[in-house]
């Protein structure tokens, strides 16, 4: 009995997390992220990037949205890109399908 009581209480707090990830919001500030020294940090900001955040933050195992950090690291590991592999990957060809946006040079996002 204690058993089916702890296997449904954490099934509907793992549903209360998930289901809570879907409606957070954005942060309301740009967030600034660190490039490699010969390159400039690159500001984004949530808000001009729409509200449909599975575009471009995964979800874990248990469902919960991860930040890019949590698994894209400095180096490539096995499958996983490297964060300037998966930003350059998703930013850039975002922006060329919509053809919105910076992706022609270096510097239109790495501001120095």
């Amino acid at each position: 009995m204690k058993r089916k009581v702890a296997f449904w209480t954490a099934l509907v707090v793992a549903l209360v997390f998930a289901v809570g990830t879907g409606f957070a919001a954005a942060p309301d500030k740009p967030l600034v992220l660190k490039a490699a020294k010969a390159k400039g940090p690159v500001t984004f900001n949530h808000a001009k990037h729409g509200k449909e955040c599975a575009s471009c933050h995964h979800q874990d195992k248990a469902g919960a949205e991860q930040k890019c950090g949590k698994c894209h690291g400095d180096k490539t590991e096995g499958k996983k890109l490297s964060a300037k592999e998966a930003f350059h990957t998703q930013c850039k060809d975002c922006h060329k399908k919509s053809n919105k946006g910076p992706f022609k040079k270096c510097e239109d996002c790495h501001k120095k």
